[in-house]
């Protein structure tokens, strides 16, 4: 399916997950899939759990790879959320229930919470 250019744009609103309650989630054993769209270096630098990368720029043939579960929430993560909104579009585009994490990496850090090291043969 060819999607227009335009999911790709930063602008507008889509659904978030606040920290509070992602770390909940994470906490709890929720379910739910996590997709680093920040650059390489950035998320050989430390993810939230065992998020997968997945860059904005190849979000589309990434997401193939994946194999994600469609009946499983998906959060989208970036520095501060402003990659993340476009991922998250065309996620929902796709049928997936998907959020993008309010205030990214940056808000994650913030209220103190940890990050993980990301996956050894992601990011490569």
């Amino acid at each position: 399916m060819r999607l227009p250019g335009l999911w790709r744009l930063p602008l507008g609103k889509v659904p978030e997950v606040s920290v509070d309650e992602l770390h909940r989630w994470l906490e709890l054993g929720h379910p739910v899939q996590l997709l680093d769209a920040r650059t390489r270096l950035e998320y050989r630098g430390g993810t939230i759990g065992a998020a997968d990368y997945a860059p904005l720029s190849e979000t589309p043939v990434v997401l193939q790879r994946l194999d994600l579960d469609p009946s499983q929430p998906v959060v989208m993560l970036c520095l501060s959320g402003h990659r993340s909104r476009p991922g998250t579009r065309w996620l929902r585009l796709q049928g997936f229930k998907a959020f993008s994490l309010q205030g990214g990496i940056t808000a994650w850090k913030r209220a103190g919470l940890p990050l993980s090291s990301p996956n050894s043969k992601a990011g490569d």
